[in-house]
């Protein structure tokens, strides 16, 4: 039975082993036959330093005689199109899934063999939440991503297996069979019922195990955060083509706001335009000073979008600014205050935004929008018009791109 090995003997893992042992997992399953990995090859101390805090400075990562990272590469496959005059296509999500698929089965298929030759190894989740990081410290091109690493060399440990789910609790037979209350309680009570993990809950101040997981090792707001740093790392790398963005992944729960006032036939509208990183990204519209509307003083021009989590899960946006004299006043529900057609419209909108499609673009595609009424067509010219106020010119576009980068860098 395996086990993760972290302590290494001093024994060198020799050139001959390790590429042999590479060039049998050549053989694992690949999707056509396209071969969408690479492995680079990590002894050097000094190049295994710099890794190292990618790896949250596990002593693993130094304490190896050899580190493997097995990265999603499309860069070869597109450079050998390229010198065939072929047009590749493979700058989107759906390559990189197939190349993060192919590097990962590769790399199992490379463990398997290693440990059948007494080697130990350890697989490093830390991977993917720092991946900007090895990118650069590996000099990775487009195209390429790291997605998994090991650690490798002759065991100096016999570390005890970890504990792990029954059979039966991984395993449907036909369709997907829902965890009940019941499954629930008969799949994870052993691993409860371990003295290590009561320890565990213990020492972290929790009732239960899962509270551990929860609220102390993989928190929602460090997913969030790993999420957009990683989306954006994939976006560097050229698997994110200008279609797609990372805007949309952990959205803050305060937004900047510029409050966008226009004409729509004889009524006064305005338009509540959230912004991130300086970029529209969400917008509610309605009229202004109408019953149904909503009433905003003249010398409010900006504030804040904030979005709540009500109890039943249900999500609210209000609108804050403040007054000339200092206060801070908030105006609820934005959503509710407006016209539902309005309504549903704008979510259509900051839909295309949150996704990142160019402004230009979002622009064309709301003006072409034809809808039933003279009144819905000319809110949308308003619309148009709120948006195109974000339009910079060219040079001053490709200079907020360049400061974005240097700012996540």
């Amino acid at each position: 039975m395996r086990a993760s090995v972290r302590k290494y003997t001093s024994q060198p893992v020799s050139d001959e082993l390790l590429n042999s042992l590479l060039e049998e997992a050549l053989h694992t399953q690949t999707m056509g036959n396209l071969q969408l990995y690479s492995v680079v090859v990590t002894r050097d101390e000094e190049k295994k330093s710099i890794l190292a805090p990618a790896h949250f400075s596990q002593p693993m990562v130094m304490g190896a005689p050899v580190v493997l990272t097995f990265c999603a590469d499309f860069r070869r496959t597109t450079d050998w199109a390229l010198n065939r005059d072929a047009h590749p296509g493979y700058d989107n999500l759906i390559s990189f899934q197939n190349a993060a698929t192919d590097a990962l089965l590769f790399c199992q298929r490379f463990c398997d063999l290693a440990e059948a030759k007494g080697l130990g190894l350890c697989f490093l989740g830390t991977t993917i939440y720092n991946s900007q990081q090895i990118v650069e410290a590996l000099e990775l091109p487009q195209l390429t991503f790291p997605v998994a690493t090991i650690t490798l060399g002759w065991p100096a440990e016999q570390p005890k297996p970890s504990d792990r789910l029954p059979l039966e609790a991984i395993v449907h037979h036909e369709t997907y069979a829902p965890y009940t209350p019941e499954r629930i309680d008969k799949f994870y009570s052993h691993k409860e019922s371990l003295e290590e993990n009561k320890r565990f809950v213990e020492i972290n101040a929790k009732e239960t195990l899962a509270q551990v997981f929860t609220d102390i090792r993989y928190t929602a707001e460090a997913n969030e955060t790993f999420s957009v740093n990683m989306l954006e790392a994939m976006r560097r790398q050229g698997f994110l083509n200008g279609n797609m963005t990372t805007k949309k992944v952990g959205r803050p729960e305060m937004l900047e706001c510029d409050v966008v006032r226009f004409q729509n036939k004889k009524d006064r509208w305005v338009a509540f335009v959230g912004l991130l990183n300086g970029r529209p990204y969400e917008i509610f519209t309605g009229i202004l000073d109408d019953d149904e509307g909503i009433m905003v003083p003249k010398s409010v021009s900006d504030g804040y979008i904030i979005r709540r989590v009500l109890r039943d899960g249900s999500r609210r946006y209000d609108f804050q600014f403040t007054n000339k004299r200092g206060y801070k006043i908030v105006i609820e529900g934005l959503s509710e205050r407006f016209n539902p057609e309005y309504w549903n419209y704008a979510k259509l909108i900051s839909g295309i935004l949150r996704y990142g499609m160019p402004l230009d673009n979002v622009i064309s595609l709301v003006s072409s929008l034809q809808l039933d009424s003279d009144n819905m067509n000319t809110w949308v010219s308003g619309v148009a018009k709120a948006l195109k106020r974000y339009i910079a010119p060219a040079s001053d576009a490709e200079a907020n791109v360049s400061d974005s980068e240097e700012e996540n860098d």
